[in-house]
């Protein structure tokens, strides 16, 4: 809260008016936490479409969660809820595993 008032203060002033780069796109390409002996590997794979396992599994998680979550909903029995529990119970312990890889906590997923 105090950093927000401090912005507005600052933008109610004009002191934000004059600052270098203003009206330009941000270079969102380098990674600034990306260590410098990487820099020239890890763009030759990203432009060449290559990620890192714990990002394509992320992703195929993501999907088979959305799959899961949809075909319940159309679910019409209780027995067509029941056929699903296996999947859902399988997802769940590929999330607690892909929670063990994940770089950090904000990458995590929560179960199913």
């Amino acid at each position: 809260m105090i950093a927000e008032r401090k912005i507005q203060e600052a933008l109610e002033e004009g002191l934000l008016e004059n600052i270098d780069g203003k009206g330009r796109e941000l270079d969102l390409d380098e990674n600034p936490f990306e260590a410098p002996e990487a820099r020239m590997g890890n763009r030759l794979l990203r432009n060449n479409g290559f990620v890192p396992a714990w990002i394509a599994e992320s992703k195929d998680i993501d999907e088979e969660r959305e799959r899961l979550l949809r075909e319940r909903e159309k679910a019409v029995s209780t027995q067509a809820i029941a056929n699903l529990a296996p999947r859902i119970a399988a997802l769940n312990r590929r999330i607690t595993l892909f929670n063990m890889k994940a770089p950090g906590p904000g990458m995590q997923k929560a179960p199913v």
